[in-house]
């Protein structure tokens, strides 16, 4: 209905109760007139003289006569008037808000209930509106919580949900259960060389491509990145879940087809079953993310069913970090000292600081034991900090109890987190100010691939680093991916060359080569040399013949605590021959 037939209609409503209510007031002015009609009926009767008499038989049945027809009136009105307000109802109900019309055309008492119908209306029909939408709400929210934006796919909290259910109902029927972990392999480069778009894309296609693979009772579920999980309810025997990997594993290696381009992945697999006794689901989950990553390390593509032994390294290595949370305010750290010489003349121009940690039950570990993990945790930072201020002021120890003018200088190693952390220029120009020592006695060594990273803010906090005065240097130069016009720009001081080339100097005509390459660049670019792993008089000989500037290793001293420092230092210095001043160990000494 239009809002002109409605406003018509409304009006003729409003009309017709305003007609009745005049009609029922016309009525009701009737009953005075008749009480009057009955208290004057004496005087009159006596005036009419015999007349009157008949008076007496009409006035009764008078009286019902009117009374009667004043009763079916008032009833007619109020019918009436009923009838109007229903129907003007019913219009109103029945009529949308969009329908009324905005401004009402009259401006009597009829105009005023239409603005005011108008307003209900409208209330009504958004709150009805609301209400209708609110199953729908419900079912968005309930999506948003519990399914996977991208793909559609249960998300990990829907699927831990149900395999808590599923691991209920196994043990009271005794049956058994397996999850899958899957995470793609190489997806960062799909990412990298194509575009997030394309990765969203080939997502979404790989949760259609292992759905259709899999039973209806069984569930998949996206639990991040491109990680995915499987549910196998069911499960009759171990070789279920490796026939499902299996075909998992197949599906994906057809190539994908997106945007006129063929795409193709692998995928790693990890297969935790359930076993005897109650588990918890985040449990099962974990083993089976435990054997994903052993399927990884063996080559990726492939699969790896969860047992017992590989949960020891992820505890052991969950008890390492917790202990090296709480290893420097305990000081359980120290730093071991390697002499740097001057293979020109013997003697020690600096020490190396290297960090070792005195674990209370594992003895001292190296730096391969734990600097990954400091690095993973973040500790490296605070650790970092530690060993710089600690290394500075045990320079300026030896510096003031030598009786020596001969300059030394100590190194100390920075890692790329380090290196990228706010605030280093500042840590570094503190030291220098507390330990006093000259700025030029301190140089960091960095590796090629710290350096390589995020080159233009690497180049920034470098240069601010030379403006307090202290040096640089690249360390194991030769095994990353620097570039020699990004060394040219960096203000570094010396080069590094790593153990591994210095290993087959004297042999090896190629290492030999390496070496003499890096040598000439780095005189052409007037830098220093310095050649790590030193073992033998040969490679010693040999490194002087192509004009390495500095050594150190093994063949001249092992690093050694801090307080044997002193008595190397004051030691006679090494000849144009020089000989090993510790015994060298079995083994390869381990990096740092």
């Amino acid at each position: 209905m239009s809002a002109e037939e409605l406003n018509r209609e409304l009006a003729f409503a409003g009309q017709r109760v305003k007609q009745k209510v005049i009609l029922a007031l016309t009525l009701g002015s009737i009953i005075p007139l008749l009480l009057l009609t009955y208290a004057f009926q004496t005087p009159v009767r006596e005036w009419l003289g015999p007349i009157g008499d008949l008076t007496d038989t009409l006035t009764v049945p008078a009286l019902l006569l009117f009374t009667g027809l004043l009763m079916a009136g008032g009833g007619f009105v109020v019918w009436d008037i009923a009838t109007a307000i229903s129907r003007a109802a019913h219009l109103a109900t029945t009529a949308k808000a969009s329908d009324m019309p905005a401004v009402p055309t009259r401006k009597d008492e009829i105009g005023s209930l239409m603005s005011s119908v108008a307003r209900m209306l409208a209330t009504i029909e958004q709150q009805t509106e609301e209400i209708n939408q609110f199953p729908r709400r419900l079912d968005q929210l309930a999506r948003q919580a519990f399914r996977d934006p991208l793909t559609g796919l249960p998300n990990r909290t829907l699927f831990v949900d149900r395999l808590a259910h599923a691991l209920t109902r196994n043990e009271r029927r005794g049956e058994r259960l397996a999850v899958l972990f899957l995470d793609l392999d190489r997806f960062k480069v799909v990412n990298d060389s194509l575009g997030h778009g394309v990765g969203d894309q080939l997502l979404v296609a790989v949760g259609h491509r292992l759905s259709g693979c899999l039973r209806p009772e069984d569930t998949i579920a996206r639990l991040g990145g491109d990680e995915f999980a499987v549910l196998l309810e069911d499960v009759k025997d171990a070789d279920g879940p490796v026939a499902v990997a299996e075909r998992l594993s197949g599906q994906l290696q057809r190539p994908f087809l997106l945007e006129s381009r063929e795409v193709f992945i692998t995928v790693s697999i990890g297969i935790a079953p359930t076993t005897s006794g109650r588990t918890a689901p985040e449990d099962i989950l974990r083993d089976a993310d435990l054997a994903m990553y052993h399927a990884k390390a063996k080559g990726k593509a492939r699969y790896e069913v969860f047992d017992t032994s590989m949960n020891a390294p992820a505890q052991e290595r969950m008890g390492l970090e917790l202990d090296l949370r709480h290893a420097i305010s305990r000081g359980d750290f120290t730093l071991h000292y390697q002499p740097v010489v001057a293979l020109d003349s013997g003697r020690i121009i600096e020490v190396e600081a290297l960090v070792r940690w005195n674990h209370p039950q594992r003895g001292l570990l190296l730096p391969a034991d734990f600097i990954a993990l400091t690095e993973e945790t973040g500790l490296i930072v605070p650790l970092g900090r530690w060993i710089l201020g600690e290394a500075c002021r045990q320079l300026g120890e030896w510096l003031a109890a030598s009786a020596s003018s001969a300059p030394l200088g100590i190194s100390v190693n920075l890692s790329a987190r380090q290196l990228q952390q706010p605030g280093l220029e500042e840590d570094v120009a503190r030291v220098l100010r507390e330990t006093g020592i000259d700025p030029g006695a301190l140089k960091l060594e960095i590796t090629e691939t710290a350096v390589m990273h995020d080159a233009a803010s690497t180049l920034e906090k470098l240069d601010a680093l030379t403006k307090l005065g202290v040096r640089l240097a690249i360390d194991d130069f030769g095994t990353g991916y620097s570039s020699l016009g990004y060394l040219k720009r960096f203000p570094v001081d010396t080069l590094k060359i790593d153990r591994s080339f210095v290993k087959g100097v004297g042999r090896d005509p190629e290492d030999a080569a390496i070496v003499l390459a890096v040598i000439t660049v780095a005189r052409s670019l007037g830098l220093s040399v310095t050649a790590e792993g030193i073992e033998t008089e040969e490679q010693l000989e040999r490194l002087r013949t192509l004009g390495c500037d500095r050594g150190q290793g093994y063949y001249f001293a092992k690093p050694i605590p801090g307080e044997r420092i002193p008595a190397l230092l004051a030691a006679s210095p090494w000849g144009p021959r020089l000989a090993p001043a510790l015994p060298l160990t079995n083994g390869s000494p381990a990096a740092h």
